[in-house]
């Protein structure tokens, strides 16, 4: 459950014609605080303006992830299941594979949609290398009849299995890190911003 300010945040952005404004982003009391001002708006389509509505303080505890950018943002959701929160919250799973693909470079489209699919509509900067073997090139990897793909977390690391098997190969998993936390980790997301947390907090400014 999301405090009762930071709530009260979720609802005043909730509507159409409200809008949020990312003002600043500033490091917190540790190195994995940071803390976020922002303003509640209403945009009145008659005048083409914003009337303000309210400013809060947003501070995030225990950060393990973060991007942000000032300026005006149109929707704020605060999620605890997000493809975004899989490396800090499951299993992180060592992926091999046995077999060859009929055609690599379909093998090679599908991987990349699969992984654009599932974090690039929330992270487009985020990178497919960082989790893949990097010994060598994909191509030349998968065109070896078996191999370490990588260490991914276990949603995907299922998903690219599917992949895989469609593509008449076989893959198997080895347990490379059970380091989900005793709290999970939450998401805080403003449009294209967001921060990864195990808490999240608000309070209002100037009131």
């Amino acid at each position: 459950m999301a405090d009762e300010t930071l709530a009260s945040i979720l609802n005043e952005i909730a509507p159409e014609n409200n809008l949020g404004v990312l003002l600043a982003a500033q490091m917190g009391g540790t190195p994995q605080e940071v803390q976020i001002i922002l303003q509640t708006a209403e945009y009145h389509e008659e005048k083409d303006a914003l009337r303000p509505t309210g400013q809060y303080i947003v501070r995030a505890i225990g950060v393990r992830e973060h991007r942000l950018s000032v300026g005006l943002f149109g929707a704020m959701v605060l999620a605890d299941a997000n493809p975004l929160l899989f490396p800090h919250n499951e299993k992180i799973l060592q992926v091999y594979f046995t077999g060859q693909p009929e055609s690599i470079d379909a093998l090679l489209i599908d991987i990349n949609q699969l992984y654009a699919q599932t974090y690039g509509r929330y992270d487009p900067f985020r990178r497919m290398a960082d989790e893949l073997n990097p010994t060598m090139p994909l191509a030349t990897l998968l065109s070896k009849e078996r191999g370490f793909l990588g260490e991914m977390p276990e949603p995907f690391a299922i998903t690219i299995g599917n992949v895989f098997e469609r593509h008449g190969m076989k893959t198997n998993f080895i347990e490379s890190d059970d380091h989900r936390p005793p709290e999970p980790f939450r998401l805080l997301v403003m449009d294209d911003s967001y921060l990864v947390a195990q808490m999240f907090s608000a309070e209002p400014m100037g009131n």
